[in-house]
């Protein structure tokens, strides 16, 4: 049962992931719209900004469902269904839209638009239809279905008369079915959830900067599983993390709310309370006070050795927002570092909030950017500077502390050897020449091409699902693949690769089809 359910949780996890990774770059773009927006530019940048953030704020930002439904119904399928799949989930998304419309059309509980047009009735627009307001949890959720109706049953076959209609054609007739029944039943079930999910939203907003606490703890107890996606993901797209109209228009998650902020900041008077989920020091400060711990409690003989991993591991989390190849350095070495740091993530957010800083940052080049977006009144962005240097030596002095008075062999403090002198690669078959090492043993390690299931990087991450996790060589995979650790769940490996993970999967696919055809 443990089996299944971790199994069913990594599977998600690796499709959400895919659609969340746009939103990063989407974020980007939109901060610096933001600023040529602002009342001190000319003419030419407002307009430019203006443009090219409502584009991105009404194609990307408000079509979020469409794009989860999407994204998870083709990276839920298997290899040979994912075209398939992605052309189900826009249709599938259609169906429940008009199907839904037609049943509160046909049962008279059309909601009728007030002053504040659909807001607080449960109703919204979405492409253009009046439906239940379901919002990136209906994207979830027919992604969801899609993907499993169409990995269980898109090998029926049927008679050679009907063959056309076999296989993921006869999927879609099931989903046809499957919506509108869904699609109707929704209408009385979902105000039930939705109130549910107001009780929890407004018990976490009570709970003040204690809340950020608790979130900021969990979301670092929870990445040593892969599952912190589970928890950041709804408070930033979905009602979990907050209600907002803005402009007229409603948004639901802490980073839509965000970002339509951004658009509109010359009207915004205050910032909403959200926003202090993404007012985030763990990848900025944090590292610095890791790293110079480790640094300062590594033997004297080491230190330079030490400096040259660190440096790129900290400058990857201050540009990139990356923090695994540093925290997987101790992570699996010491759970009371790790305990330690989760509640010193924790304790950041909760002190971010507050003293009222508001507004996003996630990487240093967030925090440079956006802090130009807003009135420091209303972000307290000369605030940024102090909670720096306070986190970062909090940080410091935990680490170092626990280091010293714990013992904790962490690196350095034991006798380093020059990889060069050390290090050799797994000998295998010729013709292999022109694969890098590097790419062979991973292959090797996990087993061997005919033992990996599938493959998929999020975006730190390998994520490798096997066949047999007994022909897993996990000394193979810890000592001859350079990594910042790797993640054993049996038949699920991860291997923590950096942000270069997606180039690291590309070779190490080329590398399988090579060996699949050599094979042949």
């Amino acid at each position: 049962m443990k089996e299944k359910v971790m199994k069913s949780a990594s599977i998600f996890s690796k499709a959400i992931i895919q659609p969340v990774m746009f939103m990063a770059v989407t974020g980007i773009i939109l901060s610096v719209c933001a600023i040529l927006k602002l009342d001190a530019m000319p003419t030419v940048g407002k307009d430019i900004g203006n443009f090219v953030f409502g584009v991105l704020s009404s194609g990307m930002i408000g079509q979020l469902g469409v794009i989860f439904c999407v994204g998870i119904a083709a990276a839920l399928a298997k290899p040979k269904y994912k075209t398939d799949a992605a052309i189900l989930g826009i249709i599938t998304y259609l169906l429940f839209l008009y199907a839904n419309n037609s049943w509160l059309t046909l049962t008279d509980r059309l909601a009728v638009e007030g002053e504040q047009g659909l807001f607080a009735t449960g109703q919204g627009i979405v492409l253009g239809v009046q439906v239940t307001d379901m919002g990136v949890f209906l994207g979830i959720f027919l992604g969801v279905m899609v993907g499993w109706l169409v990995n269980k049953l898109g090998n029926i076959k049927l008679h050679r008369y009907l063959s056309p209609y076999s296989g993921t054609k006869s999927v879609y007739i099931i989903i046809v079915f499957a919506t509108i029944l869904f699609a109707i039943g929704i209408t009385y079930v979902w105000p039930m959830v939705n109130s549910a999910v107001e009780a929890v939203v407004k018990t976490t907003t009570t709970a003040g900067s204690a809340g950020f606490f608790f979130y900021g703890f969990l979301n670092r107890m929870l990445l040593p599983l892969g599952l912190h996606h589970f928890l950041w993901m709804p408070l930033f797209y979905t009602p979990l993390g907050g209600t907002a109209e803005i402009a007229g228009q409603v948004y639901n998650g802490a980073y839509n709310i965000w970002l339509a902020e951004l658009g509109n900041a010359s009207q915004i008077t205050a910032m909403h309370p959200s926003i202090g989920y993404l007012s985030n020091f763990g990848s900025i400060s944090l590292p610095i006070g890791i790293a110079f711990a480790l640094w300062k409690t590594s033997r004297p003989e080491n230190r330079k050795k030490v400096a040259a991993i660190l440096i790129p591991t900290v400058t990857t989390a201050f540009l990139a927002g990356v923090t695994e190849p540093l925290e997987f350095l101790f992570l699996f070495l010491s759970p009371v570092l790790w305990l330690a740091h989760s509640i010193v993530y924790g304790l950041s957010l909760f002190l971010t909030n507050l003293v009222g800083i508001n507004i996003q940052f996630d990487t240093g080049i967030n925090m440079i950017i956006n802090s130009f977006a807003f009135p420091m009144n209303l972000g307290h962005q000369y605030l940024i500077p102090i909670m720096f240097v306070v986190t970062a030596v909090l940080e410091y002095f935990v680490f170092k502390q626990l280091i010293l008075r714990l013992n904790i062999p962490t690196l350095g403090r034991e006798v380093m050897v020059d990889s060069a002198e050390t290090d050799t690669e797994v000998v295998t078959s010729s013709g292999n020449e022109s694969f890098d090492p590097q790419v062979q043993n991973i292959v090797a390690g996990l087993g061997g091409v005919d033992n990996i299931e599938s493959m998929i990087n999020c975006y730190t991450r390998l994520r490798v699902d096997v066949r047999d996790e007994n022909k897993v060589d996990m000394e193979l995979l810890k000592d001859k693949v350079k990594s910042s650790g790797i993640v054993d769940k049996g038949k699920h490996i991860q291997i923590i690769i950096g942000v270069g993970v997606e180039e690291e999967r590309e070779k190490v696919e080329a590398y399988m089809e090579h060996l699949k055809h050599v094979q042949s």
